[in-house]
């Protein structure tokens, strides 16, 4: 049987067909946040280093796929999978989202505390798994749609997700739980898709000023809305992620975690990396 190269993952001691594990993203380093404590993988009795299952999830997120196309060398797919589960259920990636969003703001010389709030949603496919799901006749798109919450500067405060045919005035309370994180906020800046009673409502609720920018009826070609570009460049600053160009999860919670652990991964970059973004933005 002919013997089949692992190029690319072949590790540094010459040895062929000897696989190694691949060289993770940078956002990898947020072991910086999640520490070097090794503990045991759910259902065994192994150790397991915090670093080799968030390299993993890092690479699963980067390049796509299930999770049972993780490449040789680390720990197995159940186990990276397991652990991720076990850190939805204790909401770690949400609190590690609060943490990076904090750490970049003190380091942009700004408050931790954000005051304005900038949302939207974004439609996206999903592959043909299990759950919810539905058709965005606007976009023309089968799948699920995402809802942001960023600060001023485009820093990732909250996310969830909801199925596609929800309507955008509708999605704000998924959102109830991440704003519950930001007490803080006192503005709400939203395109004409949530002009609704209940919009305003909603963020009368929860404390916030409720402001619309709308696109001028007479303006023709693409035009900056003053404020609302700055979601967009969140949402784009995700596209770097294969495994979140379509929604690979079953689960709603789910889908929002591995969004909300990528944008984590991408705040630690930014924060390692401040001139890089810095240039991008510029």
């Amino acid at each position: 049987m002919r013997k089949i190269r692992t190029s690319g993952l072949t590790s540094g001691d010459g040895k062929r067909g000897v696989a190694a594990w691949p060289k993770p993203p940078r956002p990898s380093s947020t072991l910086q946040v999640l520490g070097r404590k090794r503990v045991a993988p759910p259902r065994s009795g192994r150790a397991t280093p915090y670093g080799a299952v968030v390299r993993a999830i890092a690479w699963h997120l980067r390049v796509g796929g299930p999770w049972r196309a993780l490449p040789p060398g680390g720990p197995p797919w159940r186990t990276v999978y397991g652990w991720f589960r076990k850190w939805l259920e204790q909401g770690l990636f949400d609190r590690l989202l609060e943490d990076v969003a904090r750490r970049r703001r003190r380091a942009m010389g700004r408050r931790a505390k954000p005051r304005l709030s900038i949302i939207d949603t974004q439609s996206v496919k999903c592959i043909p798994v299990r759950g919810p799901r539905g058709y965005d006749a606007n976009k023309k798109v089968v799948g699920r749609k995402r809802v942001a919450l960023v600060d001023a500067h485009g820093i990732w405060l909250a996310v969830a997700v909801v199925p596609a045919a929800v309507q955008d005035r509708d999605t704000l309370e998924a959102l109830d739980p991440g704003k519950a994180a930001w007490p803080s906020l006192r503005e709400a800046i939203l395109d004409g898709a949530f002009t609704a009673a209940r919009c305003q409502e909603w963020s009368n609720r929860h404390g916030m000023r409720h402001r619309v920018v709308e696109r001028d009826p007479a303006q023709r070609g693409f035009v900056v809305l003053a404020g609302r570009w700055v979601v967009e460049r969140s949402f784009g600053w995700l596209v770097h992620w294969g495994g979140l160009l379509r929604d690979r999860a079953g689960r709603l919670d789910v889908s929002a975690a591995r969004m909300a652990c990528a944008a984590a991964l991408s705040g630690v970059e930014a924060l390692l990396n401040p001139r890089l973004i810095q240039d991008a933005a510029s």
